[in-house]
């Protein structure tokens, strides 16, 4: 069990709590992770005092707090976690689920497998990289794990702005201020890009032609509504010289067959080469 912060991560929690902007929330987390330790204990404030440093008083009312909330709940004269953070989690892992089939799903892909596979969802005119299947031929990204990007210069992006509907893409486009030139072929203005989309609408899927790193071309397309974020969409990236006439329509194929997978989990019949 564990017993008192040691002197480094005292340091580490006084610093980011002093960096907050809402140390009580950072002290309710340091609450959750302690009882997250044991959840069979329950763990009175002076206790919990006791383990973080901080002055009893402050943490009784922020177990106060988080009891109402549901996050914790009271056992006798102590606390240990509550009936919210299942529910939470189980929404944390709906997310998570949809990452594990798309590893699952990129490894076999005929084609595309070879090649760097990704996941992105929409998030205001942002993409967040949420997986990544790295092939035999891989390339420079600026797309890592957890990274946003712009929308506009990304083919997960124009994917995933191309899905909306007229009145939510006037929305999310109104809220573009300036057109960033990653590289010389980036959009640089609302008509260009707009134009792109239309073509991304027509066709069923998007390119990002050398508009995040030169030399390096991508293929996105929409992952069809499951959850009620998003949208979701699947990429393939690989370096311009390798995109042939030949191989092109073998990627596309593979991401429609990625994203039928990854909108219906039960569709499992391998793709064919």
């Amino acid at each position: 069990m564990t017993t008192a912060l040691n002197a480094a991560e005292a340091r580490a929690f006084e610093r980011a709590e002093s960096e907050s902007l809402a140390p009580a929330v950072t002290r309710a987390a340091a609450i959750l992770d302690v009882l997250a330790e044991d959840p069979s204990t329950a763990f009175g404030p002076s206790e919990l005092a006791r383990r973080l440093g901080l002055p009893k008083s402050s943490i009784a009312n922020i177990c106060v707090a988080l009891a109402d909330a549901g996050l914790i709940r009271r056992i006798g004269t102590g606390f240990s976690l509550g009936r919210k953070l299942a529910e939470l989690g189980g929404a944390y892992l709906t997310a998570v689920d949809i990452v594990q089939e798309f590893y699952e799903a990129s490894r076999v892909l005929p084609t595309g497998s070879e090649e760097t596979v990704q996941l992105a969802v929409l998030d205001g005119v942002e993409m967040t990289y949420l997986a990544r299947h790295d092939g035999r031929q891989q390339v420079r990204l600026t797309s890592g794990i957890g990274r946003r990007l712009p929308a506009i210069s990304t083919a997960t992006g124009k994917a995933a702005l191309a899905s909306l509907d007229d009145p939510e893409l006037e929305r999310r486009l109104a809220m573009i201020s300036h057109f960033p030139a990653i590289t010389p072929h980036s959009h640089l203005s609302l008509a260009s890009l707009q134009a792109d989309l239309a073509k991304v609408r027509e066709r069923g899927y998007a390119i990002d032609d050398e508009e995040t790193v030169e030399g390096v071309v991508c293929y996105g397309i929409v992952v069809p509504a499951r959850r009620p974020d998003g949208p979701y969409a699947a990429s393939i990236t690989l370096l311009r010289a390798r995109a042939s006439e030949e191989r092109v329509p073998l990627l596309i194929d593979d991401l429609r067959w990625l994203a039928g997978t990854l909108s219906d989990p039960l569709r499992r019949s391998r793709p064919q080469a």
